[in-house]
């Protein structure tokens, strides 16, 4: 994809959004996906694999995209692998300058990874300057790996469940709806087995747009950046008991602020209004 304006290729961009997002009045990281997808000129692919109820959110979305100038909004449900190879729904992702998957239960989008679909998103992502944006069910989907479910209190083998994603954003573990919920053992736990991994607590009306090796907070809570990558941990007998992690870091960003994946390294950005 090239910009129109200076002939140079666009860069592809993900924006992930911890759920809950304002579709009302025209701002936050909804507003952000339309600006980096082409304003008024994007044409906006929702896929609503997630949610039971695809009609409703579909008219949520497109009259929150109205609002802010994109009339060519189109829904692509995606129900299993079949959908997901259609050579139709190739062709329409192929056309679109902007891609939403919605929130719902991530567990049904695990039907689309390794699908044509899949591939065709990683390589656009790469190659040709899509925009990829998901929210809720449809965030944690981006990475390698996805947080399907868990509960408890406590850094626990059984606190966290997780299965492939989109390989979307490699690296890096995702939640969603993350102070809300209070999801921050979750994102230990997750973490607590593969320390490699970065992990990412995305709070509601809030997002990260990424690129280049590093991300920037948008909306208006926090994200929590979890590095146990020079942590310690010590693994419990079962699944149930606590685990102890020891020299975790723990970082917390407002809108603005930037985390250099690359470098594990955040960075200190100003609040939106605030002067330079």
């Amino acid at each position: 994809m090239t910009d129109s304006t200076t002939g140079h290729r666009r860069r592809g961009r993900l924006l992930i959004i911890g759920g809950a997002e304002n579709r009302t009045c025209g701002t936050g990281p909804l507003e952000t996906f339309v600006r980096l997808a082409g304003d008024a000129a994007a044409r906006v692919v929702v896929v609503t694999t997630a949610t039971e109820i695809p009609e409703e959110v579909t008219a949520e979305y497109t009259a929150a995209f109205g609002r802010l100038g994109v009339t060519a909004v189109r829904e692509l449900r995606l129900l299993g692998r079949a959908a997901a190879d259609d050579p139709g729904v190739l062709d329409a992702l192929e056309e679109a300058t902007g891609v939403l998957f919605s929130g719902g239960d991530q567990s049904r989008i695990r039907t689309l990874v390794g699908s044509q679909t899949n591939r065709l998103l990683r390589r656009r992502l790469e190659e040709d300057g899509l925009v990829i944006a998901g929210t809720s069910a449809g965030a944690t989907a981006m990475g390698h790996w996805m947080i399907l479910g868990g509960k408890g209190h406590e850094v626990a083998a059984s606190t966290v469940r997780v299965g492939p994603g989109l390989a979307l954003m490699d690296n890096v573990l995702i939640d969603m709806h993350f102070l809300e919920r209070g999801r921050l053992p979750r994102l230990l736990s997750g973490i607590a087995l593969d320390t490699r991994l970065l992990g990412v607590g995305i709070d509601e009306d809030t997002a990260i747009v990424v690129g280049d090796g590093a991300f920037e907070v948008v909306g208006s809570g926090l994200v929590t950046v979890v590095d146990a990558e020079r942590a310690t941990v010590g693994y419990a007998a079962g699944d149930d008991e606590p685990m102890a992690m020891l020299h975790v870091d723990l970082h917390m960003l407002p809108a603005g602020c930037r985390f250099d994946m690359d470098r594990r390294r955040p960075v200190i950005g100003r609040r939106p209004g605030e002067e330079s």
